[in-house]
């Protein structure tokens, strides 16, 4: 017999990749070339590649707030970039400030390690 939690993890993951794959797909079907639905894809796929590339190294908590700040606001400056506009320093700002808030609980860690 399979573990009820072990089932429900199972269940959650089939679920949120089904919900990535339709996006994709309405993405196809009726994406524009710069519509929202272009943004909101950037948005998750890069929030989900930056919070586990950063959650693999740094831990679950800077993973998860790092990976969904820096998500939003490179694709709101590759969207932008896109349509030929200016890009803003705020979504750097932002980023800088997130990923500094974040690093807070990790730097003792880090002052300790030895290399």
């Amino acid at each position: 017999m399979i573990d009820k939690h072990t089932l429900a993890m199972v269940n959650i993951i089939g679920s949120s990749l089904d919900m990535l794959g339709s996006l994709y797909l309405a993405y196809d079907l009726l994406g524009g070339k710069h519509g929202p639905l272009r943004l909101l894809t950037r948005i998750v796929t890069y929030s989900i590649f930056f919070g586990i590339g950063y959650g693999i190294g740094l831990g679950l908590f800077f993973g998860l707030a790092s990976g969904i700040a820096t998500g939003i606001t490179i694709s709101n400056e590759f969207n932008r970039a896109a349509r030929g506009l200016d890009l803003p320093t705020l979504g750097s700002i932002v980023r800088r400030h997130i990923l500094e808030i974040t690093r807070r609980p990790l730097w003792p860690r880090i002052q300790t390690m030895e290399f």
